[in-house]
């Protein structure tokens, strides 16, 4: 987002799916608040309250700007949290859960991803927020639900990849089952499915004017994303083997270093040819149509059977081949092929910027930065991001006396009580 002064302003005016909706966020890390950030996005009033006590670890992870230290800086926090308020209240305290209760009763939405025993320290229960407000959703999205052997379970994304299965998948079957190198579950799978549940309900009460608690169990989102081992195993009793790049049904399905060039010294192509047409084209392609009529390579049987020979081929090749111009080459021969992109080269990706994913704003200390785009877009109503993430406890003084009603003696005072910051 580039515009400014009256452009700005029309793109303010323009009604979004839910405006008017107004959201209780009590959420910390990934899962939650990328959910409430989907939210925001979508044109809900988000309010979210933090803590200087114990801040959200994302505001003093990385990434950040070597040697500072401030809480308004980090990365993830950023990006998971635009277009949000944010108030800091210590809800631990007397007067502080009193004003908590306060905003249950403004919120038509809450939503927490904190452990059961986190929620009943604060006072934040479902029974609480039911009969302060008995119109209102709450989502409890703990990582294994609220009932259960391991509902009370503490854990992260770390922990999650590995009760869910992802680590299991992923790698080869002679080294250890190390993942994905992140969070996977946290990013998308958990986050999506929140907003899925968030939104029927609000349907649900919009109809019938029927709040209700959503039990989320963080761990059942993630099993639903990665079950196709549990149904290989179900159905046909066959056990997932971790087998890199491969899978049972292309061949060639993998990745293949190419020629070093001043710009990328470690390229990497992938390639995939789910059929023998395919793979006909890509020999072709390759300048090597020989390839689709070598006996060990003719049919996906043969190749699958062969697959050491063939991925031997294909890198001996490619170690002499421009990745660039190859990738081109292959799609216009309509076979699914890419460059293994860095993080830097999704950032500046010419199809991506096209398409306006990535939304440049403006943050009062973290400057000028990237932020994810929605992943979606509405025809009729806008899915946009229109403001950076909040400082911490930004909006307090707004949010004390526009939504919670209480005077400038009374907001300072209890801010020297250190009930709000």
């Amino acid at each position: 987002m580039t515009t400014s002064g009256d452009a700005r302003e029309q793109v303010a005016a323009r009604p979004r799916a839910l405006d008017g909706v107004k959201v209780l966020d009590l959420t910390w890390f990934g899962a939650g608040p990328i959910g409430m950030r989907t939210i925001a996005n979508l044109g809900a009033d988000v309010i979210r309250v933090e803590t200087q006590k114990r801040p959200d670890g994302l505001r003093i992870a990385p990434p950040r700007p070597v040697g500072n230290a401030s809480l308004n800086v980090g990365g993830y926090f950023n990006n998971f949290n635009a277009e949000k308020r944010s108030i800091t209240i210590d809800l631990t305290t007397e007067r502080g859960h009193e004003l908590g209760i306060e905003l249950v009763k403004w919120a038509d939405l809450f939503m927490t991803n904190m452990t059961g025993r986190a929620v009943r320290q604060i006072g934040m229960t479902w029974e609480a927020l039911h009969d302060a407000n008995p119109g209102i959703i709450a989502m409890y999205q703990p990582m294994q639900g609220m009932t259960g052997p391991h509902a009370e379970f503490a854990g992260f994304g770390a922990v999650l990849s590995t009760i869910c299965g992802v680590n299991y998948l992923s790698g080869f079957a002679a080294n250890d089952p190390v993942g994905v190198g992140t969070n996977y579950p946290d990013y998308v799978v958990n986050p999506i499915h929140a907003v899925i549940a968030l939104l029927a309900a609000l349907r649900h009460k919009r109809r019938t004017g029927e709040g209700q608690l959503i039990d989320m169990s963080q761990l059942e989102s993630s099993v639903a994303a990665f079950s196709g081992p549990v149904f290989a195993w179900d159905n046909a009793r066959v056990e997932h083997e971790r087998i890199g790049n491969r899978v049972p049904y292309a061949a060639p399905h993998g990745a293949f270093r190419c020629a070093d060039t001043a710009a990328r010294p470690d390229r990497w192509l992938v390639l995939a040819c789910l059929d023998d047409a395919q793979w006909e084209r890509c020999a072709t392609a390759c300048g090597h149509p020989e390839w689709s009529v070598d006996p060990r390579f003719a049919t996906l049987a043969e190749r699958k059977r062969n697959e050491d020979a063939l991925e031997a081929t294909l890198a001996a090749w490619a170690e002499a081949q421009d990745g660039a111009e190859t990738v081109a080459r292959l799609q216009a021969a309509a076979v699914p092929a890419a460059l293994v992109l860095s993080a830097s080269e999704v950032l500046a990706d010419e199809h991506l910027g096209a398409r306006g994913y990535f939304v440049y704003l403006d943050h009062a200390e973290a400057g000028r930065r990237a932020y994810d785009g929605s992943g979606f877009q509405l025809s009729k109503t806008p899915v946009e991001l229109r403001r950076a993430a909040p400082l911490i406890g930004e909006h307090t003084w707004e949010i004390a006396s526009d939504v919670l009603g209480l005077s400038p003696d009374e907001i300072g005072t209890l801010i020297a009580e250190q009930v709000l910051y």
